[in-house]
């Protein structure tokens, strides 16, 4: 008789000697699974099962989840112990990107660091500061607007202000541009939008701070537009739309020098735009530390044409005066043009907050 003749029960000894698949087992046999075939491994459906969280027992066999991560995960969780609906569906890996690289738990800046804009600052203190500290007291009519513009000349300080409403707050401060949510992977940006709102409403009270906003928010355009900035600008504007309902106590805050290349969208969503002008005439705050860094550098200059610097200690250099100051006004000129400023007080004249104006110096 054949022994290699196929019957019943060689198929049943064939199958008693092949071992039977399992779920996270190796087959030995070299095959693979499609993506297709719906294969579910245990620890992505234990992190289904938990409504979005991963238990760490389970997060050391995921090759996606490393510690850090789980920490991330593991700050934002409820008291029971699961996520905030709003980072449910989100990936781990873009929670963490945010938590690492743009949230700030403490600036360390306050009001005492930035020099003058005294109006400037008295009027972001009612806007926004005191319903941040004091939310019982700003309900109803009272309710606070979630968007603060601050436009201007570059060099007036504008993102010192930012940093001060976090530390004046105790708020968990995010600092973002566009480079920040800009993705060369598909449908990316706007995970990443999603991602950021979703953290910062675990992080209440929270700043969204966006440097340059005309970059990310400027005017959209039927043509010449790239469909994926499109869809990040629409899901950004749907997130801001967000921050202003409920008790939610996320405030966004725009800087830019262009406020003239602004989303309409975005502009109404920041009723409150203030313009941040010149401390004097003719120069920004970024200039005037150029110049009297030029100024400091006199002595200096002068010790070197003598031959004495690389000899003379500390103490033997002069101090500086004030002729040190008239040299250097020869040298530094102003950054800014009086026809910017001209259009920036045109822009200010038709949309800009009247109860938050700055005077202008003549």
């Amino acid at each position: 008789m054949n022994s290699s003749k196929k019957g019943p029960d060689n198929a049943a000894a064939k199958s008693s000697r092949t071992p039977s698949r399992q779920h996270g087992v190796h087959d030995p046999s070299g095959s693979r699974r499609g993506v297709r075939s719906g294969f579910v491994s245990p620890v992505r459906a234990s992190q289904q099962a938990n409504g979005g969280t991963l238990p760490r027992q389970a997060a050391s066999k995921d090759p996606g989840m490393n510690e850090s991560t789980l920490r991330c995960l593991e700050e934002l969780q409820d008291e029971d112990g699961q996520l905030p609906d709003t980072l449910k569906n989100i990936e781990p890996r873009l929670i963490e990107q945010i938590c690492n690289e743009i949230m700030t738990q403490d600036t360390n800046t306050r009001w005492s660091d930035i020099a003058g804009l005294e109006h400037a600052k008295q009027c972001v203190t009612e806007v926004i500061i005191w319903p941040l500290k004091r939310p019982d007291l700003f309900r109803g009519t009272r309710a606070p607007v979630s968007g603060l513009l601050l436009y201007g000349p570059p060099g007036t300080g504008k993102t010192l202000i930012g940093k001060a409403i976090a530390g004046e707050t105790k708020a968990t401060f995010f600092s973002i541009s566009a480079s920040s949510l800009t993705s060369k992977w598909i449908g990316e940006g706007e995970k990443l939008v999603r991602a950021l709102f979703g953290v910062a409403s675990c992080k209440e009270p929270a700043v969204i701070f966006i440097d340059e906003i005309d970059s990310l928010l400027s005017q959209r355009q039927s043509e010449g537009e790239h469909e994926s900035s499109r869809r990040l600008k629409t899901q950004f504007l749907i997130e801001m739309e967000g921050c202003g309902t409920g008790d939610r106590h996320v405030l966004v805050i725009g800087a830019t020098n262009r406020p003239q290349e602004l989303d309409e969208a975005a502009r109404r969503r920041m009723p409150n735009r203030l313009y941040i002008p010149l401390p004097n005439k003719g120069y920004s705050g970024s200039d005037m530390r150029h110049l009297v860094r030029e100024a400091a550098m006199m002595p200096l200059r002068e010790a070197a044409l003598s031959g004495r610097i690389d000899k003379m200690e500390k103490g033997d250099i002069r101090p500086v005066g004030l002729q040190d100051f008239r040299d250097a006004l020869q040298r530094v000129n102003p950054s800014v043009a009086n026809s910017e400023l001209k259009a920036y007080e045109e822009w200010t004249a038709k949309f800009g907050s009247g109860n938050l104006r700055v005077q202008a110096p003549s």
